[in-house]
């Protein structure tokens, strides 16, 4: 599991609007748990939510919604983000100093 990997949403009470999460925190760290921000169809993108593509659909990732989940949870990734890497750091940078 790598930084900016995307996988399907294991929370069935929320695959609807949100099918996919994206892997935010570093690979290098090995821990049970690990932080996730779900990518959303039901909003606008903002400066701490960046608008995606991801296999031809649009999706924002809702940085301001992310959460730890059990990194067991996170089977088979579908993608990853490494292109939009920079405007996901830029939004959380602008989440946690503001600016």
């Amino acid at each position: 599991m790598t930084q900016f990997e995307v996988y399907r949403n294991p929370s069935e009470a929320s695959q609807s609007f949100a099918p996919f999460v994206v892997v935010l925190q570093s690979h290098h760290l090995a821990l049970d748990t690990v932080l996730v921000a779900p990518l959303v169809t039901d909003k606008l993108p903002t400066s701490v939510e960046p608008a995606i593509h991801l296999d031809g659909r649009s999706f924002v990732v809702a940085v301001t919604e992310m959460g730890s989940i059990r990194a067991a949870s996170l089977t088979h990734a579908v993608g990853v983000l490494r292109d939009h890497e920079d405007a996901i750091r830029r939004a959380l940078d602008r989440l946690f100093t503001g600016f």
